[in-house]
């Protein structure tokens, strides 16, 4: 039989229920920062890096030749750079491919030959220390020209 909780504020009002009770760890200012932070528990820091992905271009033929490159930079929680030196895995429209550390950059080359635009997002849970990632869209052109349209 599973437990559950309520978690309540100062005034007595339930803001929450749970299957887990809460610890709770004092932080010295209020900041959003906080979410989805991981507690170390054996350090007392909180630990939390954000993925922030770029492309060289938003727009490229789809010809499987054109290559879009995509990067992976980090930041810790609190937005002060961080190292990241594990690989990352990406989804592309659903399809997984490996973001790999080389030459001190996370770096993806990627091709089509279908049109259409393609959303990238990195899956962050691979990794409980990486909480949140940005995502982007690169948009596949058809190298077919229509001189009637």
């Amino acid at each position: 039989m599973e437990n559950y909780y309520a978690h309540v504020n100062d005034q007595g009002k339930v803001y929450s229920i749970s299957i887990n009770p809460s610890r709770i760890v004092p932080i010295p200012v209020y900041s959003s920062n906080y979410m989805n932070t991981f507690y170390d528990e054996k350090t007392g820091q909180f630990i939390g890096i954000k993925v922030i992905l770029s492309t060289n271009k938003e727009e490229i033929v789809a010809n499987g030749k054109d290559e879009v490159i995509i990067t992976a930079s980090f930041n810790n929680w609190d937005g002060t750079p961080a190292d990241y030196y594990k690989d990352l895995v990406v989804s592309i429209n659903g399809t997984f491919a490996a973001m790999k550390r080389e030459d001190g950059a996370h770096k993806l080359k990627f091709s089509s030959t279908e049109p259409g635009i393609k959303n990238i997002t990195v899956v962050i849970t691979e990794d409980p220390h990486l909480m949140e990632a940005s995502s982007l869209n690169v948009r596949f052109i058809s190298n077919n020209i229509n001189p009637d349209q």
